[in-house]
């Protein structure tokens, strides 16, 4: 994939699962407060990605082969993996939706992997920034309604932390100790 192409999907995506956050809360434990992903990156940090994202735009003739294009990938990966988190979100009970990226072929419920907020992210894609993937620990009292499977939707609850961890998939900025994970259902509105 292009490299320009790639930072201009992951800006798609994150608004568009927070489009789908919006539509769809489905069963909500009590106590567990729903978020989006929009929530995980600070404003500050939104707005000078923004610019640098215009700025790379402005080099939309560069070859993907290109030491140009290298250096401009490198230099965009590294300000992704560094992302910086909403410390202001951190230490609550959180719901939130999004894509699983599994961490390694064991099928136990136990089993650590990543969320992310759009489909093919880590796998098929690049990883977003750090502040939009959230690696998954389910605790010993974790209900796992359904093991989840590579891209399977799901909605996860637990307490958000800081949690910057370089794995095989990305480098995430939290960490859920997830309580829930349950398969992505939206129920229809009521007319």
């Amino acid at each position: 994939m292009h490299w320009q192409a790639w930072v201009n999907k992951v800006l798609r995506c994150v608004c568009w699962m927070a489009l789908t956050t919006a539509l769809g809360a489905g069963a909500q434990t009590p106590g567990y407060n729903l978020i989006d992903w929009n929530d995980l990156m600070p404003e500050p940090w939104v707005k000078e990605m923004s610019k640098e994202m215009a700025a790379v735009g402005k080099l939309s003739n560069l070859q993907d082969s290109s030491e140009e294009a290298y250096k401009a990938m490198a230099v965009m990966r590294k300000k992704f993996d560094e992302a910086p988190i909403v410390k202001t979100q951190l230490n609550k009970k959180v719901r939130l939706p999004g894509y699983v990226v599994p961490l390694d072929a064991e099928r136990s419920e136990k089993r650590e992997f990543l969320l992310v907020p759009y489909f093919g992210a880590c796998i098929h894609t690049p990883p977003p920034p750090a502040n939009q993937i959230v690696l998954i620990r389910p605790t010993a009292q974790s209900k796992i309604k359904k093991l989840p499977e590579s891209m399977d939707i799901v909605w996860v609850e637990g307490e958000i932390k800081e949690g910057r961890v370089a794995t095989s998939q990305g480098v995430s900025g939290y960490l859920i100790e997830a309580v829930s994970v349950t398969p992505y259902e939206v129920k229809p509105v009521k007319r």
